[in-house]
C-alpha cells in the first residue's frame, strides 16, 4: 500500500481532515452480488460486469472508490462525513452552493488532481437542479493521467472527468467518470456542447443509480 497523506479542509466553518486517497491494493469496501459497499455502509455502487480493477481507501469519515478498466473508464466516489454544524448551512441556498463549489475548486483540485498533474484544471462548471436535487457540475482535465498509453506520441491520454458534487443523508459526495475514453474520445482542449450534456446526464444517471443508506 502506498503511503497514507491527509490534508484539511475548511469545510462549514470546520476543519476537517480529509484522506489524499492513492492507489490500495486491498480493496477496503466489499464486493458482492455485482455492487461495490462502501465500508462506511453510507451507499452502495453498481458494478459494471468485465475485466475491472477497483482502488478505494477510507479512515473514519471519509473515502474514495474508483471502478476502473483497461478502456479508460474511470467511474467513481469521493465522500466525507458533514459535521454537525452541517445543516444549517445546507439550508441556506448560497452557503450550500459555495460549499458544493469549495470541495472541487478547494478540495478535489489543489489535493487530488494537482498531485498527479500540476496543470490540471477545472474547464466548465454549472449548478444543476433546486432543493432535494440541487448538485455542482464541473469538468476537470488532469494532463497524461489517463489509463490509456497513446503508443504513437509515448505518452498518456488527458483525462477528462466529469464531476457531480451534491450532499445526502449527512455526507458530501463527489462522483468522478472519465469521459475521454476509447469508445468515446473529446477534446479535452474544446468540448463541444454535445460533450457537456451527455457528461451531464451520465452523472446524474450515475446517481440516480447508487443506493444511498
Amino acid at each position: 500500500m502506498n503511503s497514507r497523506k491527509s490534508t484539511k479542509l475548511l469545510f462549514f466553518g470546520t476543519v476537517i481532515p480529509l484522506l489524499f486517497l492513492s492507489a490500495c491494493a486491498t480493496t477496503k469496501g466489499k464486493v458482492s452480488d455485482g455492487s461495490y459497499y462502501a465500508p462506511l455502509g453510507n451507499f452502495v455502487l453498481p458494478l459494471d460486469r468485465g475485466n475491472i480493477r477497483i482502488q478505494d481507501k477510507n479512515d473514519a469519515r471519509s473515502g474514495m472508490v474508483s471502478v476502473l478498466d483497461d478502456m479508460g473508464n474511470n467511474e467513481g466516489i469521493t465522500y466525507v462525513r458533514l459535521p454537525a454544524n452541517a445543516e444549517a448551512v445546507l439550508n441556506d441556498p448560497e452557503k450550500r452552493d459555495s460549499a458544493y463549489r469549495g470541495f472541487v475548486r478547494d478540495y478535489a483540485l489543489p489535493d487530488l488532481f494537482r498531485p498527479v498533474s500540476a496543470q490540471s484544471k477545472i474547464v466548465h462548471e454549472e449548478f444543476l437542479g433546486s432543493d432535494l436535487d440541487r448538485a455542482f457540475f464541473a469538468v476537470a482535465v488532469i494532463p497524461e493521467a489517463s489509463s490509456i498509453m497513446d503508443a504513437k506520441m509515448g505518452k498518456k491520454w488527458d483525462s477528462v472527468r466529469a464531476l457531480l458534487v451534491f450532499d445526502k443523508n449527512k455526507f458530501m459526495y463527489m462522483l468522478h467518470s472519465e469521459i475521454n475514453t476509447v469508445l468515446d474520445p473529446v477534446h479535452a482542449a474544446s468540448l463541444t456542447d454535445k460533450d457537456l450534456e451527455a457528461a451531464r446526464k451520465a452523472m446524474q444517471r450515475m446517481r440516480a443509480s447508487i443506493r444511498f443508506q
